[in-house]
């Protein structure tokens, strides 16, 4: 009778449990499934809520305790530590870099070479020659299985924007064995300098046989800005010519401020604008970086116009590249307005940048007036996949654009570059190579911004800036944007003056694994979700076949 009783008790536990499953599941108590991992502490990896939902785990809920415990063993992928045994072609979809190793935001590859036996994989597996054509990652990272061991390199960065996070780390950590910003005396001794980046600026390359004819640069800014003279930095941006203002973010490069300009003799309505200010030609280094000189500076606004004039061109045209209104050359010190906006946003959000106050009087800045473009993707909210699948195609198209009319590679398109806004504009129209194309909006139209990086052809010089002799960044971890400048350092064997549209689909590759598994989707249970999903995930497994984004937009509109 009390066996009877205890047994009945049991039974009442079980049935108890079997009901509370939902609530244990999102608790990470039960889990669906459980993905397999190559992480040292894969318990790390599984704790996380499993990502596909088994709909036949649920339809057997109700199912026996005997039936579940031989359910759970037969599942594949039910365990919470590796197991050699079940590795397989696939062994990277829990997340990990294929090159690194390291756990990224979502990158998936399937693209991995699937011939290691076992013996290797259970003795030491070395992340390189992951994918079809080839690359070979510059910082080889091993990882032995047999001590559990793994090393990593010494600098991880944060995605998006490195170049600040990049100087900060340096001011902070020894390199060892390593020769940074060193100049030797004429005794020939070595004294080492103040450590700052090695990125060299932007350089330029005459592609015809005669010599490059030098050129005064400050005269060419000038022109370039249609001024004779600098304008005082005071009056030419007085807070009575700029309504609502407010700092939206910063750089190594100087400032960037949005508001809103009266109409006059350029604009017939008001402009909602961004300000990006920049200092140069100074002796002191700023944010951790030397000033630009007018001959580095001159190349950024020649791009940035070359890449505007595009949405006007004839047989290449696109509005994917942000909008300029006007350069401009100033000089003086920090308007007052502008300094209470800095350090507003310094209060609320901790600026990394040096006080505006340390100016001369006679600082210049070069001041880039831009359109507005909304947020940037990495903060942008999606309605659903397919909103982000035609945000996708607009990059591509607006790459191949470039390619086909000035040679340009981004060289630097991670998720901080792609702007996005809300459009009522149905359709986004493009030309690409004399072929009228158009793309639904889904409510949005995006920008393209930032050409630090960039590489272009415009009459008869390539401008480029060389990454070569930056052996941090190349060594840099923490997301799969830093795999890819290993990635384009190998496609272009370290030559950054040369052409390789490789490279902006090494860059589309990254931004489909962040659609796919980084931004934020209000929708996501709807069909039309998870049909573009699907899309997406093709066009992951095949864009790194493409050798071009042009390339790409030919086979997607089936174009000769």
């Amino acid at each position: 009778m009390e066996e009877t009783s205890q047994n009945d008790e049991w039974i009442d536990s079980f049935d108890k449990l079997l009901n509370r499953r939902p609530q244990l599941r999102e608790l990470n108590i039960i889990k669906d499934t459980v993905r397999a991992s190559f992480n040292i502490d894969s318990s790390v990896e599984n704790s996380i809520k499993a990502i596909e939902k088994q709909e036949s785990f649920k339809a057997k809920q109700n199912s026996s305790y005997s039936d579940c415990l031989k359910k759970n063993h037969d599942r594949s992928c039910s365990i919470s530590t590796p197991c050699s045994k079940r590795f397989n072609s696939d062994l990277f979809h829990c997340g990990l870099s294929p090159i690194t190793g390291i756990k990224l935001d979502g990158f998936e590859c399937n693209n991995l070479r699937n011939n290691e036996t076992e013996a290797k994989v259970k003795s030491e597996i070395g992340f390189k020659n992951f994918l079809k054509n080839g690359y070979k990652d510059v910082h080889e990272i091993t990882l032995n299985c047999k001590n559990n061991l793994v090393n990593w390199p010494p600098l991880a960065l944060q995605p998006g924007k490195w170049r600040k996070s990049l100087n900060t780390w340096r001011k902070t950590h020894e390199t060892k064995q390593r020769e940074i910003s060193k100049c030797i005396t004429p005794s020939g001794s070595i004294k080492a300098g103040k450590s700052r980046s090695l990125v060299t600026g932007r350089m330029s390359v005459c592609l015809t046989d005669f010599n490059e004819i030098s050129c005064d640069h400050e005269q060419e800014v000038l022109k370039y800005c249609d001024q004779l003279n600098p304008l005082s930095f005071h009056a030419t941006y007085s807070l009575k010519r700029m309504m609502d203002p407010i700092k939206v973010g910063e750089g190594a490069y100087g400032e960037v401020f949005r508001c809103t300009t009266p109409a006059n003799n350029y604009a017939k309505h008001n402009l909602d604008i961004v300000l990006k200010i920049i200092p140069i030609e100074g002796s002191m280094e700023i944010n951790g970086e030397k000033q630009k000189s007018f001959a580095e500076i001159l190349p950024e606004i020649i791009i940035t116009k070359k890449m505007s004039s595009l949405q006007a061109n004839a047989n290449n045209s696109t509005d994917g590249f942000v909008n300029i209104h006007k350069a401009t050359l100033v000089r003086g010190k920090y308007p007052h307005h502008l300094i209470q906006l800095w350090e507003k946003y310094d209060s609320e959000k901790n600026s990394e940048n040096d006080h505006p106050r340390v100016f001369a009087v006679n600082q210049l800045y070069l001041v880039l007036e831009l359109e507005f473009a909304g947020n940037d993707m990495s903060n942008f909210k999606f309605t659903n996949a397919e909103q982000s699948y035609f945000v996708l195609q607009q990059i591509i198209l607006s790459l191949a654009i470039g390619e086909e009319e000035c040679q340009f590679e981004h060289r630097d398109l991670h998720w901080g570059n792609v702007l996005i806004k809300d459009t009522k504009k149905k359709d986004i129209y493009f030309k690409f190579m004399n072929n009228d194309l158009t793309l639904p909006s889904k409510g949005v139209k995006i920008s393209i911004i930032d050409y630090t990086l960039s590489r272009i052809t415009i009459g008869q010089s390539c401008y480029f800036n060389d990454l070569s002799s930056d052996e941090d960044l190349f060594s840099a971890t923490g997301d799969y944007q830093y795999d890819i400048y290993r990635m384009m350092r190998n496609e272009l064997k370290n030559n950054w003056a040369s052409f390789s549209p490789k490279t902006n689909i090494l860059w589309l590759s990254y931004l489909v694994s962040k659609l796919l598994k980084g931004v934020n989707y209000k929708c996501v249970n709807s069909k039309i979700h998870r049909q573009h999903i699907k899309k997406l995930k093709e066009l992951q497994n095949n864009m790194l076949s493409y050798d071009s984004a042009a390339t790409c937009v030919k086979n997607m509109f089936r174009l000769t």
